[in-house]
């Protein structure tokens, strides 16, 4: 955490293997497009954390 907000890197990870945090959890500016980007990238990185989809 910091000042109130969940520190993220740029795959939407937290410092918690296969935790991820995206939109007003991780700070300014409180956005709807903001959030639905993070969202899509957290989104792919969960997929890649797990290992991928089996198609």
């Amino acid at each position: 955490m910091n000042n109130g907000h969940i520190v993220v890197n740029r795959k939407m990870e937290t410092n918690l293997a296969g935790c991820f945090a995206c939109g007003d959890n991780t700070g300014l500016p409180y956005q709807i497009t903001k959030a639905l980007g993070e969202g899509n990238i957290a989104a792919h990185s969960a997929i890649e954390y797990l290992g991928g989809l089996n198609e």
